[in-house]
């Protein structure tokens, strides 16, 4: 499992979807969290999270296919991953 960071809303999904697989985890962080507002996108991965602290910050509210996790999670599933990827 890769686990993919996305840090930025403008993230082009087709060419994301290149570099994932369906068992990947994607974790929206930063101001790509303002994506998990949307329901509209095919996100590439069965695995969508969001992290719960930069929702806070931002009053986001995820929709029921994005999970939120803390910082303390996050940092197990880096410590889990095959491999970390910081998407811009």
């Amino acid at each position: 499992m890769k686990l993919i960071n996305l840090t930025s809303p403008a993230v082009n999904v087709a060419e994301l979807a290149l570099l994932c697989q369906a068992t990947d985890t994607l974790l929206l962080r930063q101001d790509a969290v303002y994506l998990a507002r949307r329901s509209d996108i095919a996100w590439p991965c069965d695995t969508i999270l969001a992290l719960a602290s930069d929702l806070e910050v931002r009053q986001i509210i995820p929709v029921t296919a994005i999970g939120a996790i803390s910082a303390a999670q996050w940092v197990e599933l880096t410590a889990s991953a095959k491999q970390v990827i910081l998407w811009r």
